[in-house]
């Protein structure tokens, strides 16, 4: 995710709470936990509490304590006059006064400041109005900040508990939004990230017959779509049709089957070329537009479908995306310069690697940095793993008091006191518990990687010096890496989806194969399951699948399989069955309703072409069907709670997994403890027994051998 620099500056809270955000599908509650914030909690869109968005009450301590917030605006959209903030707030009341202050600053500008008085010390309020004009391009940074004071003595002890302000969570965010009224394509990672619940999906139109080279070019888009969903950790919200709507959609096509679309802002087609602005462009050449017409729609096209196939490969190929500019582009296949190594290639990776920019915490008091990252789903780690931060602290923190503390998924890996040195950067590593980060106690596979970094800053206490605040900061540095040693799980799981077809550790590429006629719902299985591929893949530096039909497929080995349909309609998967039909015989249900059979067979099992190549076999009876099972990828409740290589999944209800105690990754040692016994407790008595006669009958019998070879050797000397 991309900060300005001022973005930089101040710590920000990422958390799936702020993707939900993003995305905007927040449900607000109908209960507030007071009667005054009930009273507070207006009818009109766009309001949120403070709790809904991942902030509870948070409190600020010392004498210049601080919090900070950062509330983004959906993707596409521009806030309104009469955004504002509705705080709740509490402070001790032992304050004076005269001496106390809270100040907010938004966007690094003060806009209020406040006393802290004894009519505000339990749950008062105040309105704090976000201007438009500051919107940043992402949202708004809000910092407030305070100046508690108990005593009017000029030598104050600044950490005194006294000294306290809380905001509350049911403090409001009122965001009125309307769309932007210009769309770029640098900003495509935003006006196609999942829409919120109460807003329809994202449309992927595809011509009625695709060609092969059309059909690819909508595999890789919905490819595309599911990394700008893993970048904000949402689900995917996609939908399949072959008609333009009037909502955020994507439109694949050659320029003559979508003839009666155009024209499409600056692109229009003439009869022979597709023309932007009237220019006539080389029929090889692919382009790219957004129709700026107040909702973000983009048009991928080109005179042959190999062109609208090259558009494609330019979203999805990071270093050619950083091209794009404007609100449309001619696009060519002129070779771009490599984009930086990727990430987890040796088992490591820099926060550069994972897009994580450098966070600067500033003041004294503690600080909270929160930054969530995705692992390879495949991996088994060891000990060893390790996190290491990079930091930069300026010489005015007091180092006797301030400290760095780091967890890892609610896991706590320890603290350490801050040090100093001018010239570089000062490096802490913290161990991690390889167990813990591979699989939970009921065999879920671990993905992700909450990092929360805590700082303490504490300003130097020498005579009536008073120390300016911002002289005290702190720098994470994208120097800062993980690092995690590991062994490559060999076990098929589907809940690993889409490792091992599609990961950094495979040398293989992905194919998904359709019947060899497939109707719409076919389609959008496909496209679907592409786009969960997306969502769930290890890095955006793994290739996509390619999506082809079964009468193009030439090859069976050399490539991973993904066999969209039953065997009756799609003849690969027939084929696939007929070679090993013990393993991939349909199973039985547990539970079942008898006035309900739909459901859909999800396998996993290694490829009959090839034994280091994995198969999944999506079966289904009906197009339902096969949508029911593409779902279970898509929905994190859902992948979550997928075991082993097969799995029945069935509408509304649990998926039934069938799978053996080999097929699931063991639970972490550290939460299955056992009682050692020592060796000689575990032996019965006559164990014992028995083992001490056998020595003596042993011993005896050595003796007796020894006593008779003497003899012999005696009598044999002359």
């Amino acid at each position: 995710m991309y900060f300005s620099c001022y973005h930089h500056r101040i710590c920000t809270r990422v958390s799936l709470a702020w993707a939900l955000l993003f995305l905007g599908a927040l449900v607000m509650s109908a209960d507030p936990s007071s009667a005054a914030a009930a009273a507070r909690l207006p009818s009109e869109p766009g309001t949120y509490r403070f709790t809904d968005l991942g902030y509870g009450d948070r409190t600020a301590r010392t004498m210049y304590g601080g919090l900070d917030y950062f509330f983004p605006v959906p993707a596409g959209e521009e806030p309104l006059e009469g955004a504002r903030l509705e705080l709740i707030y509490s402070h001790s009341p032992l304050l004076l006064p005269e001496r106390s202050t809270m100040t907010i600053i938004v966007n690094g500008l003060s806009v209020q400041s406040v006393r802290l008085t004894p009519e505000t010390r339990t749950r008062a309020s105040l309105t704090v109005p976000l201007p438009p004009d500051m919107f940043g391009g992402e949202g708004f940074f809000v910092q407030v900040r305070f100046q508690m004071r108990l005593t009017r003595d000029e030598c104050e002890e600044t950490r005194n508990p006294a000294l306290w302000a809380t905001i509350h969570g049911d403090s409001l965010l009122v965001l009125p939004t309307r769309p932007v009224r210009t769309y770029r394509l640098e900003h495509l990672d935003r006006l196609f990230r999942p829409p919120p619940d109460d807003r329809p999906p994202l449309t992927l139109v595809i011509p009625p017959s695709p060609s092969p080279e059309e059909l690819e070019a909508a595999g890789l888009i919905a490819f595309q779509l599911g990394r700008w969903a893993a970048a904000v950790r949402a689900d995917p919200r996609l939908v399949v049709a072959t008609t333009v709507t009037d909502t955020a959609s994507i439109v694949v096509g050659s320029a003559p089957a979508l003839a009666g679309m155009l024209p499409w802002g600056a692109i229009d087609w003439n009869g022979t070329a597709v023309t932007i602005n009237g220019i006539a462009i080389p029929t090889d050449h692919g382009a790219l537009a957004l129709a700026n017409d107040g909702t973000p729609r983009l048009l991928v096209t080109g005179a042959t479908p190999a062109a609208v196939r090259l558009a494609a490969r330019t979203l999805v190929a990071p270093e050619r995306r950083a091209l794009l500019d404007g609100a449309y582009v001619a696009i060519t296949d002129a070779p771009v310069s490599t984009a930086t190594p990727a990430p987890w290639v040796n088992g490591a990776a820099s926060f550069a690697q994972l897009n994580v920019p450098e966070r600067v915490v500033n003041g004294p008091g503690e600080h909270r940095i929160d930054l969530a990252f995705t692992r390879p789903a495949g991996w088994r780690l060891r000990d060893g793993s390790t996190l290491t931060l990079d930091m930069e602290v300026t010489p005015a923190v007091r180092r006797e008091t301030s400290w760095i503390a780091a967890s890892v998924n609610g896991i706590d890996l320890g603290a350490q006191p801050l040090r100093f040195d001018t010239d570089r950067p000062q490096r802490y590593s913290f161990a991690l518990p390889a167990d813990l980060l591979t699989t939970t106690l009921d065999g879920r596979p671990i993905r992700t990687l909450d990092l929360t970094v805590r700082l303490f800053l504490d300003p130097p206490e020498e005579g009536c010096v008073v120390v300016d605040g911002n002289s005290l900061r702190a720098t994470l540095l994208p120097t800062s890496a993980w690092r995690l040693p590991h062994d490559v799980i060999s076990t098929l799981d589907l809940g690993r989806f889409p490792t091992p077809m599609l990961s950094i550790d495979s040398r293989l590429p992905l194919t998904v194969v359709l019947p060899q006629q497939p109707n719409t719902a076919e389609y959008a299985t496909a496209l679907r399951l592409i786009a969960a591929s997306g969502r769930w893949a290890d890095t955006d530096s793994v290739p996509a699948p390619r999506l082809i039909t079964a009468d193009r497929l030439e090859e069976r080995n050399g490539r991973h399989l993904v066999l969209i349909g039953s065997a009756e309609r799609n003849p690969i998967s027939a084929e696939a069955i007929a070679r090993q039909p013990d393993r991939l015989a349909p199973p039985q249900a547990v539970v079942y309703r008898p006035d309900d059979n739909r459901q859909c067979r999800l396998l996993l099992t290694s490829s009959p072409w090839q034994r280091d190549a994995a198969l999944l076999l999506i079966d289904g009876a009906t197009p339902d069907d096969l949508i029911i099972g593409i779902a279970a990828f898509e929905r994190r409740e859902t992948i979550e709670r997928l075991r082993g290589p097969l799995a029945l999944i069935r509408t509304d209800a649990p998926p039934q997994n069938s799978a053996g105690a080999s097929d699931i990754a063991p639970p972490p040692i550290s939460l299955t403890p056992q009682i050692e016994t020592p060796l000689l407790e575990r032996l019965p008595g006559w164990q014992i027994a028995g083992a001490v006669l056998l020595g003596a009958f042993l011993s005896a019998l050595g003796i007796l051998l020894t006593i008779q070879v003497r003899r012999r050797i005696r009598r044999k000397t002359p």
